[in-house]
């Protein structure tokens, strides 16, 4: 089992900040008080930064998230903030790694029960510091958390000794137990009771608990005769009296079980369970007036207790009042089957089977008697040991004494509003330490031409304050600088929202929703500023593609035009206005477009190509031929062009060869071209050589399974042949891609062009 008596630490891991202003950047501090390490640190950062100093200003930034970050994660602790604990300790260690710093962070997990965490933690913070008084305090323990007993007894001896203390006392106290060391156990108890200064039959009642729990309920007797005798009146001393000599006094020690539980009566007569149990007891002792009057007052207090029923229907049955005791049967039947516990479920269906045979109602006494049959299959417990239960519940729920309300309580954060309040103010400075330090961590990282470590920074700053000047902004702009658009809208849509005359954030977020292809945000961010888009070819071209996306091709027309008007001596800006008019399907002007690229740069790439496209698209096949050819002057590698070359050629059917020589060429160049596979494919079924065909067309669908086309071609190819089974398929697989097809938003209109 797992040890029924919490132990907490804590008490001395405050977080040790002094009184802050949550609006200033300084730490007061009286005369009489050593400067503070987070004070010294900040001033130390403020002034490396101001003086270009990066090293030593990282260094001391770094000093600064050490110490805050640490700072905020005991102030989540003292809270009850446990997994906010661990995630800050966590990252603080990063700064500051020493035996303190993990066995806070031991702390957090041990709040929460994560055992293993704990231990792992505390493990790292001995291993630093052996002699670490509180690492030790935290092993000692996680491992008698773990009833880990004999690994726990030298750390407690360690800490105690060092240490005296009444949490680790009693630990160690709960573990000599365990391991059957009696004697020592005693001693301790002597110790104890000395540290606490005073006698206090709380204590006692303490040890009498775990003197019963590791099996010396003599020894336990004996304490609980010792706190009676120090307060005759003290709360629950007579009930775990009772409860005691109920559980191991045997028959011939019931009468004493129910005088303890009377005598708790006296100081609390609506206690449920001394009542119940004075009821039980009586009931064994024959006395069945006696426990019909506690049990009844047991069921006034909790008439939900199906065991109360049960117990007063017994002791009514040994009475001959049979009306009644099958009334409280049915009901404890009753509180079962609506989900009430009743951990005497078979021996109520039992009781009142045979009452029922009794009464004459023998076919339901039947059923029951059959119920009882069933549960007593279920479980084989003995009413003795379902008792026990009954008995544990109210030990757990029931007997709390003053020591152990004092222990369990520091678990429940019960902070008062004051220290709510100063802890609130603590945090929001610390907060802003914490976020300004990332921060500026940020900038040196980039005046430092290290883009990954600025975002890693920038981001965490983020996270802990992204209202923080400037931050958003310049997260967002690393962040699209770097290629990571998705994660740059959040820093620059919160930046815009506050400072929507921006333009060059609007620019970038406009430009990161085109790139995520969110046309409609692109479009709504950039309109704002559509009259200034055309000094921007770029940004104009990613606006115009936007609402051609949309379905607004007249405003993109519109700004094409601007664009192209604009940009007469711009072989730049005349390559996207170009590139627009062909999305646009204006072909003929895309045409005059890309001629005017070429008169100011003959030699720019992929204007000659998408000359040859749009000639492509107004069935003027000897122009694109020749647009082709003198792209292939440019860029004789392009696999591209090479293969709309040879489909100039194809298309009018003339210098078949040619076109094959060209075909293969692509191929060369661009392993798996899937469209240059499917066009050999095509030559070699018209030629008739359907076997190269089929191995040609099997290749394209390899390199390429969502072009229809294809799967159209080699279902003929496999027709020829009388692979019927296989047309058929390729055929359906055809039909599919067919349905699912989209209109192509790429600026390059022909299948297989986009890479």
């Amino acid at each position: 089992m797992m040890g029924r008596i919490l132990i907490l630490v804590l008490c001395f891991f405050s977080i040790g900040v002094l009184a802050q202003n949550p609006g200033s950047r300084s730490l007061s501090t009286s005369p009489t008080q050593p400067p503070d390490e987070l004070l010294k640190h900040l001033t130390a950062a403020e002034a490396h930064q101001k003086s270009g100093d990066l090293p030593n200003a990282a260094i001391e930034n770094r000093a600064v998230l050490g110490i805050a970050l640490q700072r905020f994660g005991n102030s989540a602790i003292e809270e009850g903030k446990y997994s906010e604990a661990v995630k800050v300790l966590t990252e603080s260690v990063k700064f500051k790694d020493g035996a303190s710093e993990r066995t806070n962070l031991a702390v957090a997990y041990l709040r929460q029960n994560l055992l293993d965490d704990a231990l792992r933690e505390v493990q790292v913070a001995i291993s630093i510091d052996p002699n670490h008084i509180g690492a030790n305090y935290i092993l000692g323990n996680v491992l008698y958390r773990k009833e880990s007993y004999d690994a726990a007894l030298p750390v407690l001896e360690k800490v105690f000794a060092e240490a005296p203390d009444f949490e680790i006392g009693r630990a160690l106290g709960f573990t000599y137990l365990n391991l059957k060391q009696i004697e020592r156990a005693q001693k301790l108890f002597i110790k104890i009771e000395s540290l606490v200064g005073k006698k206090r039959a709380g204590l006692h009642i303490l040890f009498a608990k775990f003197y019963e729990r590791t099996n010396y309920p003599a020894d336990a007797e004996r304490e609980l005769l010792r706190a009676i005798a120090i307060d005759p009146k003290e709360p629950r001393a007579h009930f775990f009296l009772g409860y005691l000599l109920l559980q191991n006094g045997g028959s011939e020690r019931l009468k004493e079980a129910v005088a303890a539980f009377e005598q708790e009566l006296v100081f609390s007569p609506n206690d449920f369970y001394s009542n119940f149990f004075a009821g039980v007891a009586a009931s064994g002792e024959n006395d069945h007036q006696k426990a019909i009057k506690f049990l009844t007052k047991a069921i006034e207090i909790n008439p939900e207790s199906g065991e109360a029923h049960m117990f007063l229907a017994q002791s009514q049955i040994e009475l001959d009042d049979l009306g009644n005791a099958e009334a409280n049967l049915r009901r404890a039947i009753a509180l079962e089957s609506e989900g009430k516990k009743n951990t005497q479920a078979r021996r109520t269906h039992f009781m009142l089977g045979r009452l029922l045979l009794k009464s004459g109602n023998r076919e339901e006494g039947q059923k029951e008697l059959k119920i009882a049959g069933q549960l007593q299959q279920e479980s084989l417990d003995s009413s003795r040991s379902q008792l026990d239960r009954i008995l544990g519940e109210s030990a757990d729920a029931g007997i709390t004494s003053k020591v152990d309300v004092q222990i369990v309580t520091n678990v429940e954060v019960k902070l008062t509003p004051e220290r709510t309040q100063q802890l609130s103010k603590v945090k929001a400075f610390l907060i802003d330490v914490i976020a300004q330090a990332f921060n500026n961590l940020g900038v040196i990282a980039i005046q430092n031409n290290q883009t990954p470590e600025a975002l890693e920074n920038f981001s965490k700053a983020f996270e802990w304050k992204p209202e923080l000047p400037n931050l958003s902004r310049n997260l967002g702009i690393v962040r699209f600088r770097a290629g990571v658009f998705e994660k740059a809208i959040v820093p620059l849509e919160y930046h815009l929202k506050a400072n929507p005359q921006d333009a060059l954030i609007r620019k970038m977020l406009g430009s990161s929703y085109y790139l995520l292809k969110n046309f409609s945000k692109s479009v709504e961010t950039l309109r704002p500023i559509e009259g200034d888009l055309p000094r921007d070819a770029e940004l104009a071209y990613f606006y115009g593609i936007s609402l051609i996306q949309i379905k607004q091709n007249r405003e993109a027309v519109s700004i094409f035009d601007s664009l192209a008007k604009k940009s007469k001596q711009d072989s730049a800006a005349l390559f996207y206005a170009g590139q627009g008019f062909m999305m646009l399907g204006d072909y003929e002007r895309a045409v005059l477009e890309f001629l005017q690229v070429l008169s100011l740069a003959p030699e720019t790439p992929k204007a000659n190509y998408f000359i040859g496209q749009s000639l492509l698209r107004l069935n003027r096949l000897a122009d694109a031929e020749k647009s082709f050819s003198r792209e292939l002057e440019i860029s004789p590698a392009d696999p591209i062009s090479r293969y709309h070359l040879a489909l100039t050629l194809i298309e009018r059917k003339i210098e078949t060869e040619r076109a094959e020589k060209l075909l293969e060429e692509a191929l060369s160049l661009r392993f798996g071209y899937a469209d240059a596979l499917y066009q050999l494919g095509k030559i070699n079924l018209e030629k008739g050589e359907t076997k190269k065909a089929i191995e040609r067309l099997e290749e394209a669908v390899s390199a390429d399974a969502d072009k229809d086309y294809i799967h159209y071609q080699l279902s003929i190819a496999y027709r020829k042949v009388s692979r019927n089974q296989d047309a058929d398929r390729e055929l359906k697989l055809y039909q599919k891609l067919k349905n699912e097809k989209r209109k192509m938003d790429s600026p390059i209109p022909m299948g297989g062009d986009e890479n």
